[in-house]
């Protein structure tokens, strides 16, 4: 990415929805109860739009379970799934000895090779309706074929996987799900709504949330005396997951796209940012006359103008921080071309230039004075409900280029384990096939990456496979225990997955509660994949 295309601008939105009844209290103790801001630490959210397939980024590969997934997936117009371990890439042209498919085009699993063996430091079991014996077996698991930089990461104990996450209230079970008008079970709500599901993943509620995860960790931090602007950073516009009761997020363009601050330039004046009175008046007073319509008076075009100032001099103070050439943000490599592996041609990758624009903030942390950062970033178009295979596989390789060159670019500037990335998502997509795609469904697995990453394992229960199938023709009943219909049920809550990352930064147990006020619903609140 050009230097010159990196331009930066406070994000003004305050998040969308109506407040929640939040507990006013609790977050006042934790306010009280200073966090430990010794030494920098990042997170960051690397948000999968759409609702990722997570059945094709972490798979069992043990017979019983891949005996699932290939009966499964090996279906429909254009078959979705991954080729087990070890299988050698079908030339274009040749038949896959496996599906017995003459492979015509580069989005086609067989063209890609087997899915990527890891070896998790922590055995977990075969559970018991994925045996093809009466004796204990180990599972075995592989990533996408296109994670080769995540499986290199896994295998140097820099990136872990947490299996089988998602909304939940409280612990659920198949039979509570099943009878839970009779049982008092709670279900979260709108399951499979992307808007819904967006807002539950980044701040507990559905129907908008006035406050995030983030935003709310990032409310602790404040507490500490460090400066107010920079503790919540997003590439990806507004989002619900950076928004406290006092912190607002800060936007950091990364591309060349006409900013405020290309506007400065535009009208004549110097540096990226500009400070300059005569110019915030001017602001303010055609925002006041003339560009929305309202008179002078307006107490709320006065107070928008106010923010407007307000964001124009944290964007002078950010700039100057990072310099406007030679800075320490000089310093950080810059992503390598990418290469998409369907089409053969270089290309960007919006995710590695956000991660690029983190990198350089987090280098400049020192001269912001900021402790403590939550940033949030996005790659959309995990939306597959068809032509899964050609989109995900793009998505997968441009996830993986993203994810190895941050983790390389943090280790060349000496900070790789102070800043961790994790994934988040919508939610799941079916494991049947629905022909060429996948819809909405509920537990994932995810990814976290960094050098203070317990790294080399699976956290968490990875489940079950299968689809609930009665007795035929001789063929023994199938039950799954771990889901219902054609979905997941998560077996890890949202909160208990970035309550363990919560810790690591810094947030305090009498904090939790402010921040996760569902967590003590949960008897695992923390996974244990980081370090201390």
């Amino acid at each position: 990415m050009d230097r010159s295309s990196l331009s930066r601008r406070a994000l003004l939105a305050y998040g969308a929805g109506a407040p929640l009844a939040l507990n006013l209290a609790a977050i006042g103790r934790a306010a009280a109860d200073t966090p430990d801001n010794s030494g920098y630490r990042a997170l960051v959210c690397v948000f999968l739009q759409g609702g990722n397939d997570a059945n094709n980024l972490l798979l069992a590969t043990d017979a019983g379970s891949f005996n699932q997934y290939w009966t499964a997936r090996l279906a429909g117009s254009d078959p979705i799934a991954l080729m087990p371990p070890g299988t050698a890439p079908v030339a274009i042209g040749q038949v896959s000895p496996l599906t017995k498919r003459t492979i015509s085009t580069t989005d086609m699993p067989e063209h890609w090779g087997g899915v990527l063996p890891i070896t998790p430091a922590t055995p977990q079991l075969v559970p018991a309706a994925n045996k093809t014996t009466t004796a204990p077996q180990n599972r075995t698991f592989a990533l996408h074929p296109m994670l080769t930089g995540v499986q290199a990461l896994f295998q140097a104990k820099r990136a872990a996987a947490i299996a089988n996450v998602g909304t939940l209230l409280a612990p659920l079970t198949k039979a509570q799900y099943q009878n839970s008008g009779q049982n008092g079970a709670i279900i979260p709500q709108r399951l499979f709504s992307h808007a819904d599901q967006q807002s539950a993943w980044q701040s507990g509620q559905v129907d908008g949330s006035a406050t995030g995860w983030g935003g709310l960790m990032a409310d602790t931090f404040q507490a500490s005396g460090s400066a107010v602007q920079f503790e919540a950073i997003t590439t990806a516009g507004n989002t619900a997951f950076l928004s406290g009761l006092t912190t607002r997020s800060f936007r950091v363009n990364y591309t060349g796209n006409k900013s405020i601050a290309q506007t400065i330039n535009l009208v004549g004046m110097k540096g990226r940012y500009n400070s300059s009175d005569i110019f915030l008046d001017e602001m303010r007073q055609n925002l006041q006359e003339g560009s929305l319509g309202f008179t002078q008076s307006s107490d709320m075009v006065k107070d928008y103008a106010a923010a407007v100032g307000r964001s124009i001099q944290a964007s002078v103070v950010f700039d100057s921080a990072l310099g406007a050439a030679g800075g320490p943000y000089a310093l950080v490599p810059v992503p390598p071309p990418f290469t998409n592996p369907i089409t053969g041609k270089v290309m960007d990758n919006p995710l590695a230039d956000q991660l690029e624009a983190v990198v350089q903030t987090a280098v400049a942390h020192a001269a912001l004075g900021i402790g403590r950062q939550v940033f949030f970033v996005q790659l959309g178009g995990f939306d597959t409900h068809d032509g899964e295979n050609p989109r995900q596989g793009l998505l997968m390789a441009q996830l993986d280029h993203a994810l190895t060159y941050f983790d390389t670019a943090l280790t060349k500037v000496g900070m790789g384990d102070q800043v961790t990335a994790f994934t988040a998502s919508d939610f799941n997509r079916t494991f049947v096939t629905n022909g060429d795609g996948t819809d909405h469904a509920w537990g994932a697995h995810h990814l976290v990456v960094g050098g203070a990453v317990k790294g080399g394992d699976i956290y968490g229960t990875y489940p079950t496979l299968g689809v609930d199938k009665p007795a035929s023709g001789g063929t023994p009943a199938f039950a799954n225990p771990d889901a219902v219909g054609n979905a997941l049920i998560p077996t890890t809550s949202v909160e208990t997955y970035l309550a363990t990352m919560a810790t690591w930064l810094g947030v305090k147990p009498a904090q939790m509660t402010a921040v996760f006020p569902r967590l003590s619903a949960f008897p695992v609140q923390n996974l244990g994949f980081m370090a201390a």
